[in-house]
């Protein structure tokens, strides 16, 4: 969480979505997560 991944709230924004998505991959690779790290981690992150 030190990397301060954006909070999706967008609901039904696919443009908000995609960008949210591309932000997350970003942190994700930077981190070095597992698959199973990265669900865990969306998951926490994704609202609404």
């Amino acid at each position: 969480m030190t990397h301060k991944p954006t909070i999706f709230t967008g609901g039904y924004n696919l443009d908000g979505a995609i960008k949210w998505v591309e932000e997350v991959e970003i942190v994700f690779e930077a981190m070095g997560c597992t698959e199973e790290s990265k669900t865990t981690l969306g998951a926490y992150v994704l609202r609404e």
